[in-house]
């Protein structure tokens, strides 16, 4: 375990270090000043060459790259041109908020996937596989801004069950908390579970054909043992890989639900820095997700192994 996970840690470096260099392109090829970000459209074109200068933005384009990696090495993801603040401290604000959602669209996603799947496989080619495979179906379609704003109509202004935009933490009011992060967690939940059932049901028919699974059966084992310790452990290894692609997914994507229940996550800063070209800003939250990401997949391949205890690393 301990070799393999060396390994892989290693194997990140390269793929974080591609991650900066296209960043850091994508931001230079942005359209935008940003010295006159920081001084505003009325400034003469002395402050702002002064202020290139004072930026190191007169400097050839490797020179640059090198100049903000050496800062990135060193921990420091700049200041936001902005706001004036450290890059890492609106990220610190931001984080908590999308991962308060990413954990609720999980617990969601996963409430609905897990039961529907089963049932799905248990009960192929039946009514119930009928309704499981279409739920899936247009947990997939259905585009998640649309939903989103069915879902705020319906609960927030029809209804007038929850707010209608906003966050309150957790800290400050749990049940108001709950009430307004949750049908931003159930809109992404929906779109989650979608593959997730999918995934999970033909990974359960393709285990239930195995042989080892007949020997249990013969063996006179409850069907619920036969269900729970062979066929749906042995099932659960491309359920989880779905499951942490779109985890990385949740993190650093789910851009349009922070935007249409105005929640003020990582996908919300990001927009927001790229709207008003607050360059070290969109380099430092793309930086952040990307190794969020990359780290996210470092678990699920370690997770395997406490499925699957025939899997081995060294």
């Amino acid at each position: 375990m301990g070799i393999y996970l060396l390994r892989r840690l290693l194997q990140g470096v390269p793929v974080l270090f591609l991650i900066t260099a296209i960043v850091f392109l994508v931001v230079y090829f942005i359209p935008g000043d940003a010295a006159m970000v920081v001084l505003g459209q009325s400034a003469t074109p002395e402050r702002l060459e002064a202020m290139r200068q004072r930026m190191g933005l007169d400097e050839p384009l490797p020179i640059r790259y090198g100049l903000w990696l050496k800062q990135v090495l060193k921990g420091d993801l700049g200041k936001s041109l902005v706001y004036q603040l450290s890059v890492w401290t609106m990220i610190g604000r931001a984080f908590p908020i999308t991962l308060y959602l990413t954990v609720f669209s999980l617990l969601i996603a996963v409430a609905i996937a897990l039961p529907a799947g089963i049932l799905a496989a248990l009960k192929r080619n039946t009514w119930i596989d009928l309704v499981a495979t279409t739920w899936a179906f247009l947990g997939v379609s259905i585009p998640g801004f649309w939903l989103g704003l069915m879902l705020v109509y319906l609960f927030g202004v029809r209804l007038q069950w929850v707010p209608l935009q906003g966050y309150i933490g957790l800290r400050e009011d749990l049940t108001d908390s709950v009430k307004t992060m949750a049908l931003p967690a159930f809109t992404l939940g929906v779109f989650l579970s979608g593959p997730l059932t999918r995934y999970l049901r033909s990974s359960m028919l393709q285990t239930m054909s195995q042989e080892f699974v007949l020997v249990a059966r013969a063996k006179g084992l409850a069907e619920r043992k036969v269900i729970a310790r062979h066929i749906l452990r042995n099932s659960l290894i491309p359920f989880v890989t779905v499951l942490g692609v779109q985890l990385g997914y949740l993190i650093g994507g789910a851009v349009v639900i922070e935007n249409v229940f105005a929640l003020p996550g990582i996908g919300d800063l990001a927009v927001s820095a790229i709207g008003n070209r607050d360059f070290p800003l969109i380099q430092g939250t793309v930086l952040v997700t990307a190794a969020i990401y990359v780290l996210v997949s470092l678990v699920v391949d370690l997770s395997y192994g406490f499925i699957d205890p025939r899997i081995r690393y060294d």
